[in-house]
């Protein structure tokens, strides 16, 4: 799947790749962005860890970044 963290602060997946008429969005001007592509939790874990934050380190609450890796079975 592929992971997109959306302009309004959150992350969300897509079995495709989003052209930008599909990730723009025309009341604010933003976009949503395009982190990588994971076919288990494991990838997709390692595309997010660096931007989570453990430890006080800044980022993405943890919690949410685990709950969001429910999205894969494995």
């Amino acid at each position: 799947m592929y992971i997109y963290e959306s302009h309004m602060g959150s992350l969300f997946v897509s079995d495709d790749i989003l052209d930008y008429e599909q990730t723009y969005c025309e009341t604010c001007g933003d976009s949503d962005f395009l982190l990588g592509y994971a076919e288990t939790r494991e990838e997709a874990w390692n595309l997010l860890k660096d931007d989570t934050n453990i430890n006080g380190s800044g980022g993405w609450n943890y919690d949410y970044v685990q709950e969001f890796l429910k999205n894969w079975e494995n």
